[in-house]
């Protein structure tokens, strides 16, 4: 089954890691061009010796190049974002980056820092109460149908029962925050990063439940919120 999910994973991954590839990088080109010259400066000896100098220097050089690309490429599909390869082809354009002309973003370009900071704190404090609530309830439910005395069958009974309300519950509360909090959590944290001159957005931690809606460990919502909070503080 692995084998049969890794192509789907890797359709996803490797154009992913392509856009944040940089072809041109000027210490890429260095590397490249040192390789090359050294290679030129050992006489008698190193890589295409018998080839003529403008033929070495540039098979070394584009050889040096495509392996410090694919090295990087490599690199970046490993710790770049994880894919299980169940995701839905549309899921980006439904849930990816929020539409300049919403109505929310325009709003929050024209709110003074203060206002921006105390909104934001707000919206933070309602994300953590969502999650805190709808786990609650989820634990409630599973004390409610714990299994008492009884025969095995019937505790397994129970026990399949808990799990399929597992995975209703963690549908539900996924909906729930994709509908009420993910285009909002998006709107604030772009607004806020423009303001703190937040340029290298690969230099911030990686946040799946404001990335791409996407509710994994132990508290992805709390973690998003915390990540706005952050930001807010920060905002003079």
């Amino acid at each position: 089954m692995r084998i049969l999910i890794l192509p789907r994973i890797w359709r996803r991954a490797i154009p992913a890691a392509w856009k944040q590839t940089q072809l041109l990088h000027p210490a890429k080109i260095s590397g490249c061009v040192a390789v090359s010259a050294l290679n030129l400066l050992w006489p008698g000896h190193g890589i295409l010796r018998s080839s003529t100098v403008v033929v070495r220097a540039a098979v070394v050089g584009l050889g040096c190049y495509v392996v410090i690309m694919i090295a990087e490429l490599l690199w970046l599909m490993r710790v770049g974002p994880k894919f299980t390869g169940f995701e839905s082809t549309t899921a980006p354009k439904a849930a990816g980056q929020v539409d300049s002309t919403d109505a929310l973003v325009e709003e929050l370009s024209g709110l003074p820092a203060a206002d921006l900071r105390d909104e934001t704190l707000q919206l933070a404090k309602e994300m953590k109460s969502f999650e805190v609530g709808t786990d609650r309830e989820f634990v409630e439910t599973l004390v409610s149908a714990l299994p008492e005395a009884g025969t095995e069958a019937e505790r397994d009974e129970v026990l399949d029962k808990q799990s399929a309300e597992l995975m209703q519950h963690n549908l539900r509360r996924w909906r729930t925050y994709r509908d009420r909090f993910y285009r909002p959590a998006r709107a604030f944290r772009d607004e806020l990063r423009k303001r703190l001159g937040i340029r290298n957005v690969n230099s911030e931690p990686r946040i799946p439940a404001l990335d791409q809606a996407i509710l994994s460990g132990a508290k992805p919502i709390a973690q998003a919120a915390n990540y706005l909070a952050a930001l807010a503080r920060r905002l003079k």
